[in-house]
């Protein structure tokens, strides 16, 4: 099997740090990403190959999957563009997946997939008991949402046996940023993320752990993580320094809740930065803009 790791959407943030995890584990990378995208730092390295083209392109999609022993599938439409036209989200997320099946179908079938998903596919579980496992249906109350689920029910119906399905907890990235309005969830919402950089672990090790294949996992930040809405947007506040009088939720659930997590820990070994860990993070940030 080859040593060459596809990462489609590589020149992004989280695929960026993935090129990064895979190169350090001594693994060549190809990134293949929009033409119009930022390469820098990508280009004229050895260990690193830039392919640039389009997701719903068959011919570029062919040419980058060509020789790959592991695909890990980012390219998408995200919230909220997802959101501005169904026709093209389905274009991009559903057809680029097609496309990434039909090309590793015919030219290594043997290689891993990882397929990042999202648990907003199970849509308004506020009224039932937590957690969500990986078995609880799904039912899609936004168009991304609905892209995913059709991409992962391809996946099924395909003959691959080599895939992996990470359906994503909202991601929290530690760094300033505009408070949402209004907040994605309710006041006494559920609410489950997970750091960016243990997204980044799971992914890595989704790819390279061959006892992955064939699963489908959910992506949570883990038990110091399941929260209240509340929570999560008092602590918002109380690292700016700011009252969270002024904070808007949703007035009606959204897709968050608490997950099992337990297989997904077990065999990707991800979470390994618990909210507090976090929570001093944007601490030291925060400080550290206050001092300049």
């Amino acid at each position: 099997m080859s040593n060459t790791i596809l990462v489609t959407g590589g020149a992004g943030s989280v695929g960026r740090m993935l090129v990064e995890r895979f190169v350090e584990a001594g693994q060549r990378v190809r990134v293949f990403d929009l033409p119009q995208m930022d390469f820098t730092g990508l280009e004229e390295r050895d260990d690193v190959e830039v392919q640039k083209g389009d997701i719903t392109s068959a011919d570029d999609v062919a040419a980058a999957v060509a020789g790959a022993g592991s695909v890990v599938h980012l390219a998408a439409l995200l919230p909220p563009n997802s959101e501005r036209n169904r026709d093209l989200t389905f274009r991009v997320n559903v057809g680029g997946a097609e496309k990434i099946v039909k090309a590793m179908t015919e030219s290594n079938p043997g290689a891993m997939l990882v397929f990042t998903s999202s648990i907003s596919t199970y849509g308004d579980t506020a009224a039932e008991d937590p957690p969500v496992t990986i078995e609880h249906s799904q039912s899609a109350i936004d168009i991304y949402a609905d892209s995913k689920i059709a991409g992962e029910q391809l996946l099924r119906e395909s003959s691959l046996k080599n895939t992996v399905v990470l359906r994503i907890a909202g991601i929290v990235v530690p760094a300033f940023l505009e408070p949402p309005e209004p907040w994605p969830f309710m006041i006494d919402q559920r609410v489950e993320m997970v750091h960016r950089d243990d997204v980044v672990d799971a992914l890595v090790s989704a790819a390279r752990t061959p006892e992955a294949g064939g699963k489908v996992f959910n992506i949570g930040g883990g038990p110091t993580w399941q929260l209240r809405g509340r929570d999560y947007v008092r602590d918002f506040y109380e690292f700016m320094g700011a009252p969270d009088d002024d904070a808007v939720y949703r007035d009606s659930p959204g897709w968050m809740d608490w997950y099992d997590t337990e297989e997904s820990q077990r065999i990707l070994g991800y979470q390994n930065r618990s909210y507090q860990h976090y929570s001093d993070e944007m601490r030291a940030i925060v400080e550290a803009m206050m001092a300049e």
